[in-house]
């Protein structure tokens, strides 16, 4: 993850968590020096969460998009394909249907 990128979020992150926190301690639930520890952890678990989510997403992506390429295609196609900025299948395809290929529906 590109590290501006990454201290922008931290920085947003604790922005909001501080707001939260700084509301906490003044109903008197937690101490100052409890509520800087709660930032911290709550910010590395969102950051840790978001990157998790951000991993799963793009292996779905990548997985849906050689699926969809042609027979034969290399990891480089794909990895090329995305790069272009190609259309890609959507991420909540279902398991049993082509990418790309809309399903029917009967009325």
């Amino acid at each position: 993850m590109n590290p501006i990128l990454q201290s922008a979020i931290g920085s947003i992150l604790r922005w909001a968590l501080a707001i939260i926190a700084g509301y906490i301690v003044k109903k008197g639930i937690w101490t100052a020096t409890d509520a800087t520890t709660y930032i911290e952890a709550g910010t590395m678990a969102l950051l840790a969460l978001g990157w998790s989510l951000w991993e799963k997403y793009s292996k779905r992506s990548k997985l849906l998009t050689a699926l969809m390429l042609p027979a034969g295609s290399t990891e480089n196609d794909v990895n090329a394909h995305l790069a272009s900025g190609a259309g890609t299948p959507s991420v909540l395809t279902p398991p049993d249907t082509a990418p790309g290929v809309s399903q029917k529906t009967t009325t």
